[in-house]
C-alpha cells in the first residue's frame, strides 16, 4: 500500500513546470495523489491553466509510475515526502517546506545537533585551514556538518568531518545522482560511505541550474541549527544563505579576518551587524549544548575529561599535540618553516600543512599567537614567562 502511495508521489513530483505552490493546490483540490493522477484534462484545467493541465496529462502517457519508482530504488535513492515520519522535523519548522526530499545514504539525525559551514569558493589558505579546524573539531563531538559540497569551504569543511570521524550532509542544487561539481567526486562518494548522505529537493536528473541554488541553500539553512561563515566577500552568495538563516530564526555566526583581506569583509561586516565571533569550535559548542538539552542528547564524550582524552583529526591527544608543538613556541616570533625545521632536527616527521594546522588549533585555543606572519606562545599564567 505504501509503495503504491509513493509511485503517485513521485509522479507528481517529476511533474515539468509544476512546483510546490501547483502541488500544494491540486492536493487541496484533490485530496490525494492519486486523485491528482487519475482526474481528467477538464478537471485538472479548473485548478491550473488548461495548457498545464494538458502537459500533465500528455506527460503521465509517457510516465511508467511502476518501472519508474523501481528505477529510483535501484540508483539507491530514497524519497520522502513531507507525509513520511522519516522526513526531517527540522524543514517542517520552516516557511514553505518542501514537499519531498531525496536522500542517497543517510538524513542527518534527528536529535544530533547540526552546524552549516559555509563560504567562498576561492578560500584563502587561512580559511583552509579555519574550515578544516572547525569541520572537523565539531564533527568529532557528534554534531552534524551541513554544507552544499561547493569547492571551497564548503567541501573543505565536510572532508574534515569525515577525517575527524564524524558525518557530513551534502544538499546539492541537483539531483542527488549527479554529482556537482564533478572535482568534488571522492567526497561525495566519501560522504555516503561514512555514513552521512547526499541530499537534493530537486528529483534525480535535473542538472545543476542557477536558478536551483538559492532553494538548496534555503535547505542548508533550514537542516541546521546554526549557521557558521568562514569566509565571504562582501557581495557573495553567501549572503543569501544568511538572509535565509536569520529568516528561520537561526542564529549566525563568523570568522573574524584581517581587515586587509577582501575574503573576510563579507564576515567582518556580519560581525558589525551582530553576527556571533566564531573564535574557536568551541564557542558554537556552548550554544548546541542548549541544543542537545533540548534535543534530548549528549555529545560523544562530552562525559570524558576533554583536557586530556579528547582527540584532533590525526588521531593525536591534544595534550600530546600541545607537548610536541608549543615546546618549540617562545614569545619571540618565529616562523613555521623555523618550527619546522627545529621539530625534524629533534627526529619529528612533521610536514609544514599538518604543522599550520596544529598552529591555527592552538591559536584559536589562546594558546598561541600570530605577529606579522610568524608564531608565538601566549603568555596564559604569570608563571609562563619564566
Amino acid at each position: 500500500m505504501e509503495n503504491q502511495e509513493k509511485i503517485y508521489q513521485f509522479w507528481l513530483h517529476n511533474l515539468p513546470g509544476v512546483g510546490e505552490q501547483k502541488i500544494g493546490r491540486l492536493l487541496k483540490a484533490f485530496g490525494s495523489e492519486r486523485a491528482v493522477y487519475e482526474a481528467d484534462e477538464a478537471q485538472l484545467g479548473k485548478i491550473i491553466d488548461e495548457g498545464m493541465a494538458r502537459a500533465i496529462k500528455l506527460f503521465s502517457l509517457k510516465w511508467d509510475l511502476q518501472k519508474e519508482y523501481e528505477g529510483l530504488k535501484e540508483k539507491r535513492i530514497e524519497f520522502i515526502t513531507c507525509k513520511d515520519k522519516e522526513y526531517p522535523s527540522s524543514l517542517r519548522k520552516i516557511k514553505k517546506p518542501p514537499y519531498a526530499i531525496y536522500c542517497i545514504g543517510s538524513l542527518p539525525p534527528e536529535k544530533a545537533p547540526a552546524v552549516a559551514v559555509i563560504g567562498a569558493r576561492e578560500c584563502s589558505e587561512y580559511g583552509r585551514r579555519v574550515a578544516e579546524a572547525f569541520g572537523c573539531r565539531l564533527a568529532g563531538r557528534g554534531i552534524s556538518i551541513i554544507s552544499g559540497m561547493a569547492r571551497g569551504i564548503d567541501g573543505i569543511a565536510q572532508q574534515a568531518a569525515i577525517d575527524g570521524g564524524g558525518k557530513t550532509f551534502a544538499v546539492l542544487g541537483c539531483g542527488v545522482d549527479i554529482c556537482y561539481p564533478v572535482s568534488n567526486r571522492p567526497l561525495y562518494e566519501k560522504i555516503i560511505d561514512t555514513g552521512g548522505g547526499i541530499l537534493s529537493v530537486f528529483p534525480p536528473g535535473s542538472e545543476p541550474r542557477k536558478q536551483n541554488f538559492p532553494e538548496r541553500n534555503r535547505i542548508v539553512a533550514g537542516l541546521s541549527d546554526v549557521l557558521l561563515v568562514v569566509e565571504a566577500r562582501q557581495k557573495s552568495g553567501t549572503w543569501i544563505t544568511v538572509d535565509m538563516a536569520l529568516e528561520q530564526g537561526k542564529n549566525v555566526y563568523a570568522v573574524p579576518g584581517r581587515l586587509t583581506d577582501r575574503l573576510s569583509d563579507g564576515c567582518n561586516l556580519l560581525i558589525r551587524q551582530g553576527a556571533g565571533i566564531a573564535l574557536s569550535p568551541e564557542d558554537l559548542m556552548q550554544e548546541l549544548f542548549v541544543l542537545i538539552n533540548r534535543k534530548e542528547i549528549e555529545l560523544e564524550g562530552n562525559e570524558q575529561d576533554s583536557s586530556c582524552q579528547e582527540k584532533d583529526c590525526t588521531g593525536e591527544r591534544i595534550a600530546d599535540r600541545e607537548e610536541g608543538v608549543l615546546k618549540y613556541l617562545d614569545f619571540t616570533p618565529r616562523s613555521a618553516d623555523e618550527l619546522l625545521s627545529d621539530m625534524r632536527r629533534d627526529g619529528h616527521q612533521a610536514e609544514l600543512p599538518w604543522l599550520l594546522s596544529e598552529l591555527i588549533d592552538l591559536c584559536m585555543e589562546g594558546k598561541a599567537g600570530q605577529v606579522a606572519g610568524s608564531y608565538v606562545r601566549t603568555c596564559t599564567k604569570r608563571s609562563d614567562v619564566i
